[in-house]
């Protein structure tokens, strides 16, 4: 009796050893990011959910990418606004923005050179109720005439003493620009020098700005991608967003340009780079800590048009690690959206594969075998929110990544 005993426990201990060992196998293999906003627009009691500053109930039944509403935002023909909200977040020097967007077929933005603005995203060094556009930074997420565009703008930070203007003129620098010395009290964007990766850039004289000038940086899509005919990429239907953030080291007391941008849409990569200024040693321990729904079109819209969104996430790093920090966990086989409620979609390149899904626990919840198909929707609806394992077996190749159902 002693000995069927001691093998009982013995046996216990075993199985309590190979789950642990599955745990941390499984847990070594996903990434620690939260989910520091996700707002999937079926209650409107935004407050409740952390909303503030007017966000309105602008919810609608009639378009939607998953569930039953999405959030629409209509600009009336002449109107600036369609309607504006905010949300404080965990404070995270990694940021991740993705969500689900559709514009009416008859989007025409705002017609001129610049706007509409549509996510601004704020730092711990400004207030909650700061205005977007005078700000020690704010990183903006939109697109322009149909071309995906992430922008900086820091126009406190500028020092009035030396201005680089558009035109490559400048203004005071004691009068030669190329021997003025900057310190690090001074704009990261455009009025104070170029440091780091340029696309576009712009910088003039505002009242409206503390330093009495607007600094910004851009970085434009190669193309336009939402677009007017209907096939791939038309801005009628629903398409994928992702936009990632990494503020840049202070090393020395001097702010370094290795900063980190990401675009995507559908999947694609479509704007970045790793030579981004975010801060200077002034702001060393600036983060991203405030979202703001701002759609603005200062010349006022030319139309009555709409936009409309749906599934908003944000995290403090990319929800799935790969080679340089890719979305994609190859070339041939890539995961959207996730984070997502539980419905996934996976494309592959046309290969025979097995799908296996797990919980941290090492236990397998899902599987299907495929046979030359392109792509796969996986409906994980009815499991528990958490973070998931995907194994895909294609061949020789063993694909993994995490899945976040939120």
């Amino acid at each position: 009796m002693k000995h069927a005993k001691k093998s009982k426990v013995m046996n216990a201990v075993r199985r309590l050893v190979v789950t642990m060992i599955a745990v941390m196998t499984v847990i070594s293999l996903v990434s620690a990011q939260s989910i520091l906003v996700f707002e999937d627009f079926e209650s409107g009691n935004f407050a409740s959910k952390g909303w503030y500053d007017g966000f309105p109930d602008q919810r609608t039944t009639s378009e939607f990418k998953n569930g039953t509403h999405s959030y629409a935002g209509n600009f009336a023909k002449g109107a600036t606004k369609s309607g504006a909200g905010r949300h404080l977040f965990t404070a995270t020097d990694k940021l991740y923005i993705s969500y689900w967007v559709k514009y009416s077929s008859n989007w025409v933005g705002s017609g001129v050179g610049y706007h509409p603005h549509e996510w601004n995203i704020l730092t711990t060094e400004d207030g909650v109720y700061q205005g977007p556009s005078d700000t020690y930074l704010t990183a903006y997420v939109e697109q322009h005439a149909g071309k995906p565009l992430l922008a900086l703008q820091d126009g406190k930070n500028v020092d009035p003493n030396c201005i680089l203007l558009n035109n490559n003129s400048f203004v005071g620098c004691n009068g030669k620009f190329s021997t003025y010395t900057y310190t690090e009290s001074r704009s990261v964007c455009a009025c104070n020098g170029l440091k780091g990766y340029v696309d576009r850039r712009d910088c003039f004289a505002t009242p409206g700005s503390t330093s009495g000038y607007y600094s910004a940086r851009l970085w434009d899509a190669d193309t336009i991608y939402f677009r007017n005919s209907s096939g791939p990429f038309y801005k009628n239907d629903w398409h994928f967003v992702e936009a990632y953030f990494e503020l840049n080291s202070i090393v020395g007391g001097v702010g370094v340009a290795n900063g980190k941008i990401r675009y995507w849409l559908d999947r694609k990569l479509l704007i970045t780079s790793d030579s981004i200024l975010f801060r200077t040693a002034i702001h060393p321990n600036m983060k991203f800590n405030q979202l703001i729904y701002g759609p603005y079109i200062g010349v006022g819209s030319p139309v009555d048009q709409t936009w409309w969104v749906d599934d908003l996430t944000i995290m403090d790093g990319l929800p799935v690690t790969g080679v340089d920090g890719a979305i994609e966990i190859s070339d041939d086989v890539c995961i959207y959206p996730n984070p997502s409620r539980g419905k996934f979609t996976i494309t592959f390149a046309g290969m025979d594969n097995s799908i296996e899904v797990y919980n941290l626990l090492g236990v397998k919840i899902y599987t299907a075998q495929l046979m030359q198909q392109t792509t796969k929707e996986i409906d994980l609806s009815d499991a528990p929110k958490g973070v998931y394992l995907v194994k895909i077996n294609a061949g020789k190749e063993i694909y993994k990544s995490k899945l976040v159902i939120n």
